[in-house]
């Protein structure tokens, strides 16, 4: 779970990497024809597009992702904006596994509820090693000090000297994966010191069986737009029938890079179903929406999305050595218990 999540974390920033490069353009256009992008794009796959990415800075590659044949694996198509063409296709069929094994260990809800209990577990060992350590009065002189010659006590300082700076990141990343896992239970558990949470999503839209027209891409990029004239579209949700098509938008202000602002608007017609601005929340709703936020280390920028990472990838090393210290540890006890017992009232009496 430590492993994958670090991958996980740096899921942009490999997908960029990936990505073909864009060809310089001396004018852009704009804006582009999404109508006919998405055609192209989906002619391209032999796909419907799922869910789109936006660039970031001065990037103008948008990631297309489209429906696969296997579930939670998808193809991504890479499309430049400002050329106006499909650069091409990248595969991350890996990373959309490694995803899935991360938030559902590959069995769908029910992987959920297991990847909360591994959460749980994560939350007690990495709260219990930092309280350890603080009662052994520690030295901050010699707490990250690891001898060079390999002895009986160094698993015990590589332990210590990881461990304290990874458990402190772990200890968030597994306390908000817990509040993902299990959102009504913990949201439940709010409301008793905080207002409850309110609900800011559109009552779910009606199903029209005998409706097949769907808005375009210009109409709901432009609905977005004119819905939140200051935001730059950051993600959008396609839904598979007839729901709500969700555009998140960052706004100056938003603690994550994502976006914290969501619109919602109709499929059918790119009518404008309601507004998530985070500026009008609550406070306690915009709390629970920081957990999502904090555990995709969405936010900090990429310092911090690299300290997770590591914390993350450190998860094996922190298993191995605490897995060391307690079979070092064995042979001690078990040899002052045989000296204790050695001791008997007649060997005093004689002494």
């Amino acid at each position: 779970m430590g492993f994958t999540g670090g991958m996980v974390s740096l899921r942009p920033q490999i997908s960029t990497l990936l990505s073909p490069a864009a060809a310089p353009v001396a004018n852009c256009q704009a804006p582009p024809d999404w109508n006919r992008a998405a055609r192209d794009i989906s002619a391209f796959a032999h796909s419907e597009i799922d869910r789109i990415y936006g660039p970031y800075g001065s990037d103008t590659r948008y990631q297309f992702r489209m429906t696969g044949d296997q579930p939670a694996v998808y193809r991504h198509v890479i499309y430049d904006a400002c050329a106006g063409r499909i650069l091409g296709s990248i595969n991350l069929g890996w990373m959309d596994w490694t995803v899935d094994l991360h938030h559902n260990l590959l069995s769908g809800k029910t992987g959920r509820r297991w990847a909360g209990a591994i959460g749980v577990a994560f939350l007690l060992s990495s709260l219990s090693g930092l309280l350890v350590w603080l009662l052994s009065k520690p030295n901050l002189r010699t707490a990250f000090r690891i001898q060079r010659r390999f002895s009986r006590r160094t698993p015990r300082e590589l332990h210590r000297a990881l461990g304290v700076g990874a458990a402190c990141l772990l200890t968030l990343e597994a306390f908000t994966g817990i509040w993902l896992c299990f959102p009504q239970t913990m949201r439940a558990a709010l409301v008793q010191v905080a207002p409850a949470p309110e609900d800011v999503r559109p009552a779910k839209v009606r199903r029209d069986a005998a409706s097949t027209e769907r808005a375009g891409l210009n109409e709901l990029m432009i609905a977005a737009h004119t819905a939140l004239p200051d935001g730059l579209v950051r993600e959008i949700r396609l839904p598979e029938g007839n729901g709500p098509v969700q555009i998140r938008m960052w706004r100056p202000g938003d603690f994550r890079s994502l976006g914290n602002n969501i619109v919602f608007l109709s499929n059918s017609n790119a009518q404008v179903l309601g507004v998530d601005r985070y500026a009008d929340r609550s406070g306690s709703n915009r709390f629970v929406q920081a957990m999502a936020g904090l555990h995709y280390d969405d936010w900090g920028g990429l310092p911090f999305r690299i300290l997770c990472a590591a914390a993350g990838f450190l998860t094996p090393v922190l298993f191995v050595t605490g897995f060391l210290i307690w079979w070092y540890a064995r042979p001690r006890k078990k040899s002052s218990i045989q000296r204790q017992a050695a001791v008997t009232p007649e060997a005093v009496q004689a002494r």
